[in-house]
């Protein structure tokens, strides 16, 4: 049955004459015949794929006089849109709202790095495991390279810049040395935030001893009190 669907659909799909045709279909009858494949079958497959071809024929010449225009396809309002088209030279074709380049685009990351933030931050060294805070309205990769520039410099224009050249301490990469602890775009916060963070710092021995903390601060006891932490995060 595949082997007869194909050899007819061959047929019809090359242009021949009505003579040609003729004689590529004679052998086939034969070939069915000597086989016992019924004849009726034989001719009903053959009318039915003469009447495909006749179909596609139409559809082509009907296409070749259209002019395509698209529609993106958003809910099914669109199909009662594009049937006021149907009967006439205007073919409708359907695009998605997503398409390939979509799906396979990279998104976007919009995330600010913690290193461009401002904000309160703490410098760590790993050999005494103390840590340096402040404030600052600059980003914090700022602030690295000032910090580094005063070592370079043997400026001992902070304390922890104090810290470093009286230890003989290395200074790590920003990566490993500098961490937001809190990022703050309101200026009226800085202060008291710093002071919270300095002063748990502090009570838990973790400050550098060259920086000096401030115990009688009132803003620090007040959000300190409100936080109830010696932790901040």
């Amino acid at each position: 049955m595949a082997a007869f669907r194909y050899h007819i659909t061959k047929m019809h799909s090359v242009p021949l004459t009505p003579k040609k045709k003729q004689k590529e279909w004679t052998p086939k009858q034969l070939i069915a015949r000597n086989n016992n494949f019924p004849q009726n079958l034989l001719h009903k497959l053959n009318r039915k794929m003469q009447h495909k071809k006749i179909n596609h024929d139409e559809t082509e010449e009907r296409n070749k006089n259209k002019t395509w225009t698209a529609f993106t396809y958003y809910s099914p309002k669109i199909r009662k849109i594009t049937n006021l088209f149907k009967n006439t030279n205007v073919a409708i074709a359907l695009k998605n709202t997503y398409t390939l380049q979509q799906f396979t685009k990279q998104k976007p990351n919009n995330k600010t790095p913690e290193h461009a933030k401002s904000g309160i931050y703490k410098i760590s060294r790993n050999t005494c495991h103390r840590s340096y805070i402040r404030q600052t309205s600059r980003s914090l990769k700022k602030i690295f390279q000032e910090h580094r520039r005063y070592i370079k410099h043997n400026e001992p224009q902070s304390a922890y810049t104090l810290h470093i050249l009286n230890n003989k301490h290395e200074h790590g990469p920003i990566k490993d040395t500098v961490t937001l602890l809190k990022h703050i775009e309101k200026p009226s916060l800085f202060i008291p935030y710093e002071q919270l963070y300095i002063q748990s710092y502090h009570h838990n021995n973790q400050l550098i001893p060259e920086q000096h903390s401030n115990e009688q601060n009132p803003t620090y006891q007040l959000i300190y009190n409100r936080h109830n932490t010696p932790h901040p995060t």
